[in-house]
């Protein structure tokens, strides 16, 4: 269960994910400089930070999809606690823009059954 608490470190809301699906990424962020010298020798250089990015896909019930939609709607640019399926802390920010929820499968006619798909990034670091 993965469990987004908001905002830091005033918590307000909280609210509760089932596990991501398989397949669940994790990586250090990184970004490449290039420098030229004088004399036009190329130098790169990979400076990595101590944020990693997390990309999580979840499944959820309708009602529940609802709920996550408006909890990131209210927090999205604010930073978040993350307590993750491995039960680490993370600080940090959702940074998916736009968070696209997707429609896996159809309800019943009556209704129920409904099933969201959504992908979020969230960057930050074990606390």
């Amino acid at each position: 269960m993965i469990e987004f608490r908001a905002p830091w470190p005033n918590i307000v809301t909280s609210i509760k994910l089932p596990n991501p699906q398989l397949g669940d990424e994790e990586g250090l962020t990184s970004t490449m400089v290039s420098k030229r010298s004088m004399d036009g020798t190329l130098y790169t250089y990979v400076q990595t930070n101590s944020n990693t990015k997390l990309e999580l896909q979840f499944i959820l019930t309708r009602s529940k999809g609802e709920e996550f939609k408006r909890f990131l709607f209210t927090y999205v640019s604010q930073q978040l606690e993350l307590v993750d399926h491995l039960s680490r802390r993370w600080l940090g920010y959702v940074t998916t823009n736009p968070i696209n929820f997707i429609t896996a499968r159809r309800g019943a006619p009556g209704g129920g059954n409904e099933l969201m798909e959504v992908s979020i990034e969230f960057e930050g670091e074990i606390q």
